[in-house]
């Protein structure tokens, strides 16, 4: 498993409200993890925050396949982010898995799709086309690029998607929890690291 902080350096010119160690952002993510993974499957309230998500799939979808050929494979094509940036460049493929898509909103298409477009904008195109690692403060990245592309109904849900699920990850020692349609209450879905019960004191999380 990569270093839960690789790389974290890069990704100082965000405005981030923590910094790495046990009660910066491994205590944020592990926060995270533990409320995804407590949360119920599937919550009724959280439906039209993850429907409101689809409009934006459908479009940044037809937006990126005129870019780069997309293929849907049934397996994780590639171990490391660079591997993914090299085919890109090399041979302008762009391999998502349909693996462990299981979706109670998306169908098969667009769970997808979201993958292709969460790929490419993030670990392609972030950060001036540097793109980003496979890790906990990539996926934060990842979340804020598309955060200023969504309807502000859908951050809850891509929340949940994103932060959510890379923050399960790691709570669970490495494993890729169910997928959930849930909102995750408690943590700020705009400034990525305030916790619901917690101050910030210099970028650490200091429990009320």
């Amino acid at each position: 498993m990569q270093n839960l902080f690789q790389n974290w350096r890069s990704f100082l010119n965000e405005s981030l409200l923590l910094k790495p160690g046990p009660d910066g952002w491994k205590k944020y993510s592990q926060l995270v993890g533990e409320a995804y993974l407590a949360a119920p499957k599937f919550e009724q309230r959280a439906v039209p925050h993850f429907q409101a998500m689809i409009p934006f799939i459908e479009t940044m979808f037809k937006r990126i396949s005129s870019k780069v050929d997309i293929q849907f494979v049934d397996y994780h094509a590639y171990e490391n982010a660079q591997q993914l940036k090299n085919d890109v460049k090399q041979n302008g493929v762009m391999k998502v898995a349909t693996i462990d898509a299981e979706h109670d909103i998306f169908d098969e298409s667009v769970n997808a799709k979201f993958r292709a477009i969460h790929d490419y904008m993030a670990h392609i195109q972030a950060i001036g086309s540097r793109g980003t690692q496979f890790s906990l403060m990539g996926e934060i990245q990842a979340y804020n690029v598309h955060l200023k592309t969504l309807p502000p109904e859908a951050a809850p849900a891509l929340f949940t998607e994103v932060i959510g699920q890379v923050c399960a990850y790691y709570a669970s020692g490495g494993k890729f929890a169910e997928q959930k349609i849930c909102l995750l209450d408690n943590f700020d879905y705009y400034k990525i690291g305030m916790v619901d019960g917690y101050n910030i004191v210099n970028k650490q999380l200091i429990k009320l």
